[in-house]
């Protein structure tokens, strides 16, 4: 939904409020009408404010996921992408990263994954600078990785540009 909010959800919201109100007048003795009233308008309105809190923080977090690849071009480097076999199925981005981050800095790690059921399939591609993926291919190829060997060589891709 690209909406910050839709109708149902303001309607969700009210119907929330209402039966707060009705709850909150059954369990207090002598009932302030103001105060019941201002409860219930806070939960409309945290109803209300809910989807739009969300629809900011996804905001947020795509934009930082897009960091890495604005910090490569304001570098101006040049990067290579290395291939990444016989990973473990249940191995993050993050932890591959790690790994790799050791020999320099990585600009992107993708683990591919099957289209139809969304699992990894133990392999993936890891951006980095020239001369840490180097470093990383010498260092990381051969290497026991959670009780796997991994395979690192440099992807296709930029062999033929060589």
């Amino acid at each position: 939904m690209n909406r910050a909010f839709s109708g149902f959800q303001v309607v969700i919201a009210a119907v929330v409020a209402v039966v707060f109100t009705i709850i909150a007048q059954l369990f207090i003795e002598a009932p302030d009408t103001l105060v019941v009233s201002l409860l219930a308008l806070g939960t409309f309105l945290g109803g209300v404010v809910t989807p739009f809190v969300s629809f900011f923080l996804k905001q947020k977090k795509q934009a930082t996921q897009t960091t890495p690849k604005s910090k490569r071009s304001s570098k101006g480097t040049d990067s290579r992408t290395l291939y990444v076999g016989n990973l473990p199925f249940k191995v993050t981005e993050e932890e591959v990263e790690g790994i790799f981050g050791r020999y320099g800095e990585v600009y992107e790690v993708r683990l591919v994954k099957d289209r139809r059921t969304g699992r990894k399939k133990g392999y993936g591609f890891v951006e980095m600078e020239v001369t840490g993926a180097d470093l990383a291919l010498a260092k990381l190829n051969d290497r026991d990785f959670e009780g796997r060997t991994l395979k690192v060589r440099t992807a296709h891709a930029d062999q033929n540009e060589e």
